[in-house]
């Protein structure tokens, strides 16, 4: 066909026009990129020099109210219901204990960098006549203060101070707990090692080469180290439990929906499960006693109407016989041997306690429950994690993800047949989970999933008739390296079984700590055998030398079940201390 002069030059003009667009749209683009990466930047700066400077002033503020060391000594060792009872009395005053933890704190923070605001508390804020009585508590980044900046080691939310309390923050007040520090994260929240671009590094208050793990890491760095006797994390994967298990401390995720999380800085809006809302502390008294305040509290329900207005049940079977399941193995990836033992002398400590211990084994398998629990946090494909760090500087352990989560469709199905080639299964799985849900039938197909797997597990435990189960609190029974690069992914499963199934739980330590033969039994372990293996080879070393490190083990019950999880963790606490 002919094409005419005068058509000729209206297509060579459109041409030309569509090519100046797409170059236009290209150029704008970089331009853009380059204007937000600096703007990042000079947020980042900006952050960075706020806290050297505020860090400055509080040192300064302290060494203008000292306070003689054995007096810290003595007010930071109490146990919490113990120095709740001399605050009420008056025996101790509330800026007496708060200036006390402060140097504590200060002190933790200097060898572990978990402190990202110390704080300068006003007590008329603080009901002073409530349960607590003017006890000093330290908050996770992501618990909203007015006045403060949440940001999570995400230089997107470097915007300004918040203008209100969230839920959490103002009921803690009414209850007279006074936040006095706010506390480091991994970038994002979502890592399970304990760094971000801002606020650097958060070690191990137990041997500081090593990880306090996250993403509460600041929280358990800090309890464990003895800076604070009370803290608040959130727990969407482990992110509790995890940290608490690392740092000798206790930790409690109770049933989504039983704190409220209004007000909080959230960056996992578009997920088809909820993180918890949770304490951490030194003993289980101490999460029971916060636990039934909160739970309580008219002022919770009043704040927030999506939560579930319970009060602390107090039909609790303190005396009859419990039966307790247990289970050392998730079906797919063996834990390290101290891990299992630690269970094993649990149950028999609560056996001779009087409780009947069964086995019980999962109904599905850990890579199930990971596989399951991949799809249910990458429902959105990890797209907005993406936009957010569009610009940032990104921390190595969620460069990977990244990777996947912003990569086009046909570039997954190419990164799908690598991983396969090289045997890569969590990468494999990570990218079959940012795949499974696009398009409103898969959504309304993975919800169905999801429900029906829930349930399996419920009729499970249903059917063998147990009060709460113990496991391994992780796969690992000690902290990894600060700097570690090793995968690990795998033995995570322990923590995301509970979070999936909306089930509460706890870790808590259990009396043993890693001996030569459990070093031994490591060194001549090998893999489990099997295509489907989530193994990782690099698991062996990450723990060979972690001997005389104690180990945690993890209670769990059924939804709702709070204070029951509560009460046999309480046992088993009772169990290891005979």
């Amino acid at each position: 066909m002919c094409i005419s002069g005068s058509h000729r030059q209206l297509l060579k003009g459109l041409l030309y026009i569509g090519g100046a667009c797409v170059a236009s749209y290209w150029v704008s683009s970089l331009l853009h990129g380059f204007f937000m990466r600096r703007e990042y930047a000079r947020r980042r700066e900006r952050k960075q020099l706020e806290k050297v400077v505020a860090k400055r002033a509080f040192e300064n503020y302290l060494n203008k109210h000292p306070m003689p060391e054995e007096d810290i000594a003595k007010i930071t060792s109490k146990p919490f219901l113990e120095l709740v009872h001399l605050l009420k009395s008056g025996q101790l005053a509330p800026e007496q204990v708060l200036l006390a933890y402060q140097h504590k704190a200060f002190e933790v923070d200097t060898q572990c960098n978990c402190v990202v605001e110390f704080l300068y508390p006003d007590f008329s804020e603080i009901n002073l006549n409530g349960p607590f009585s003017g006890v000093p508590i330290s908050l996770k980044d992501n618990y909203s203060i007015k006045g403060c900046e949440s940001y999570v080691g995400m230089a997107c939310y470097l915007t300004g101070p918040a203008d209100k309390d969230s839920v959490m923050v103002t009921v803690l007040k009414s209850l007279g707990a006074v936040p006095f520090v706010r506390t480091a994260v991994p970038q994002a929240m979502l890592s399970v090692l304990s760094s971000n671009p801002i606020d650097g590094t958060v070690f191990n208050p137990l041997d500081i080469s090593r990880s306090p793990a996250g993403s509460s890491s600041g929280e358990a760095a800090l309890i464990g180290g003895g800076g604070s006797i009370l803290g608040f994390g959130t727990d969407l994967g482990g992110s509790i439990r995890l940290p608490v298990a690392m740092c000798n401390c206790v930790g409690f995720k109770p049933t989504p929906g039983r704190l409220s999380k209004r007000l909080m800085l959230n960056t996992n809006r578009f997920m088809t499960t909820d993180s918890s809302c949770g304490p951490i502390a030194r003993d289980v008294d101490t999460c029971i006693t916060l636990m039934k305040a909160l739970f309580d509290s008219p002022l919770h329900h009043e704040l927030d109407y999506f939560g579930a207005p319970l009060c602390y049940s107090t039909n609790i079977p303190t005396g009859r016989r419990l039966r307790i399941g247990y289970f050392v193995d998730d079906g797919s990836t063996p834990p390290v041997p101290a891990a299992q033992r630690a269970v094993l002398v649990v149950r028999d400590k609560l056996a001779a306690l009087g409780h009947e211990l069964v086995p019980w084994q999962p109904p599905v398998t850990g890579t199930e429950w990971l596989t399951m629990f991949l799809t249910t946090l990458l429902t959105d494909g990890g797209m907005p994690l993406v936009q957010a760090l569009q610009y940032d500087v990104v921390e190595p352990s969620l460069k990977k993800g990244l990777t996947i989560y912003g990569a086009w469709w046909i570039t997954r199905y190419f990164q799908q047949f690598i991983a396969r080639l090289l045997g890569r299964q969590i990468d494999l799985r990570l990218i079959q989970a940012c795949c499974a849900v696009h398009d409103i039938p898969s959504l309304m197909q993975h919800l169905d999933d999801l429900k029906a797997f829930r349930q399996r597990i419920y009729d499970h435990w249903n059917q063998e008739r147990i009060d709460a189960v113990i496991c391994p609190a992780f796969g690992m029974a000690a902290p990894i390296s600060a700097k570690s690069n090793k995968k690990f992914t795998e033995m995570l499963t322990y923590l995301n079984l509970f979070n999936i199934a909306n089930m509460p739980a706890g870790c808590l330590p259990s009396g043993i700590s890693v001996d030569e033969n459990d070093i031994e039994a490591l060194k001549n372990s090998a893999p489990p055998s099997g295509t489907g293996s989530l193994w990782s080879k690099d698991v062996i070393e990450l723990q060979a030398d972690t001997l005389g490190f104690r180990v945690s083990v993890q209670v769990a019950a059924a939804p709702w079940r709070d204070e029951l999880c509560l009460h046999v963790m309480k046992e088993v606490e009772k169990a290891v201390r005979l």
